[in-house]
């Protein structure tokens, strides 16, 4: 082992700090007689290891990759020499960036790509670790937020970034007062959706706060600086008359037919909500029982189950609208078996947009 190499080891083991560096992976030949450059990245004894693109043989590496001697002007090697010393320090500014160091979070933040000092990317990235992690309509809100504050940084700055040092108190409020009266593709936004997106933006800065990016003295959040809005819940209970004019509306095309029962049978069934109704299955039906997990509660662990009691009226929407698959279970024709947790999330969007539109 060569004395720099042993040198590292020994402060690595020594005092416990994370540490990265590139290094000729040994351990396996390739079949042109190359090791592949791997970067070592190593902490309390455990190691992972990131690829990189290039492979060499020993005499090669250690004269030209590590000494840079007799490259002749190659610019093919100083090419790959450049890349895999940019990538071993990359690995060592994420570590030392990180306040704490886990694995886990090394491997989140050097995957990451973009500029994370621009509120946009930011919140695309945290899309992306959310759908990762399956929780798709908190992923879905983090999308739509970059995409409205890329199109405030287009009114405003004639830019599609948003600097995070740009957000402050004075510009969030801005930025509301903007989107509460939005024009440019005539949509106004609603308190409740733009504090969604605000509630997202209060995490970033949180996170950044305490991975140690950014200073404590620049956030912009708080009762003497800004408060996200608190949306007014305007929703009441329909009367008997409206429920009526519901039940007594004749549907002209199939989408207001199917949109229909759907509402019927949340009403008849407690007010079942429609992602539970789409996730109904033809063997959640037992002794004239629906009986079912609500999504909502499962999602945070919480298992609930409830029980309804088929009436006729409940029948006949399931002999309407039942479908029978194969390779499916599903009662209704919003989900197929096929589909992943991502195509479910995306179908239950569709079939609630089509519904409330008709």
């Amino acid at each position: 082992m060569c004395a720099s190499c042993l040198q590292m080891r020994v402060q690595v083991l020594s005092l416990g700090m994370a540490n990265a560096s590139k290094f000729l992976d040994k351990r396996f030949k390739l079949s042109d007689g190359t090791y592949k450059v791997r970067i070592r990245v190593t902490h309390e004894r455990k190691s992972i290891y990131l690829n990189t693109k290039y492979s060499f043989d020993v005499d090669t590496y250690n004269k030209k990759i590590i000494a840079g001697k007799n490259m002749n002007n190659n610019q093919e090697l100083i090419k790959q020499k450049k890349e895999i010393e940019e990538m071993e320090a990359k690995a060592i500014k994420v570590i030392n960036d990180l306040p704490v160091f886990t694995f886990e979070d090394f491997k989140i933040r050097f995957e990451q790509k973009g500029d994370r000092s621009d509120l946009v990317t930011l919140l695309l990235q945290q899309s992306e670790i959310l759908k990762d992690a399956g929780k798709f309509s908190n992923s879905s809100i983090c999308s739509y937020a970059s995409i409205l504050f890329k199109k405030y940084a287009n009114y405003k700055y004639k830019s599609d970034v948003l600097k995070v040092s740009q957000i402050t108190p004075e510009e969030l409020k801005a930025f509301q007062a903007w989107a509460e009266k939005k024009t440019i593709d005539k949509k106004a936004y609603s308190i409740t959706t733009i504090s969604m997106y605000l509630v997202r933006v209060q995490k970033i800065f949180n996170d950044l706060i305490a991975s140690g990016e950014l200073k404590q003295s620049l956030y912009p959040f708080g009762a003497k600086l800004y408060q996200i809005p608190q949306s007014i819940n305007n929703k009441r209970p329909l009367t008997v008359d409206e429920i009526m004019l519901l039940a007594n509306y004749k549907p002209t095309t199939k989408v207001q037919d199917f949109a229909k029962s759907m509402f019927m049978f949340s009403y008849l069934c407690s007010g079942m909500n429609m992602a539970d109704i789409f996730n109904l299955k033809h063997s959640d039906i037992s002794d004239n029982k629906i009986t079912f997990v609500r999504q909502k509660t499962k999602s945070k662990g919480k298992i609930k189950t409830l029980s309804i009691k088929i009436t006729p009226e409940i029948q006949g929407i399931i002999d309407k609208h039942k479908v029978h698959v194969i390779n499916s279970d599903y009662l209704f024709k919003v989900f197929t078996g096929s589909m992943s947790e991502e195509e479910r999330h995306k179908a239950k969007d569709v079939a609630i947009s089509a519904i409330n539109r008709s």
